[in-house]
């Protein structure tokens, strides 16, 4: 799983919002080349991106508030 959460907890709001919103790229990045090629995710490939979505949604509901 994804463990950065130490990595943004000391950037500027602005910095955490665009590194949050970088995850997501990368997981919807990683999905639609896996579909578009018919590539299959290994577990341990889907747990990461699960864990960056994760993230990426604490943050964003935190700067939210």
């Amino acid at each position: 799983m994804c463990s950065n959460s130490g990595i943004v907890s000391g950037m500027p709001e602005f910095q955490r919002r665009e590194f949050a919103l970088l995850w997501l790229d990368q997981v919807k990045q990683q999905l639609v080349d896996a579909a578009a090629f018919s590539k299959c995710l290994s577990p341990e490939q889907l747990e990461n991106a699960a864990g960056k979505i994760s993230e990426a949604r604490r943050i964003l509901a935190e700067l939210a508030n």
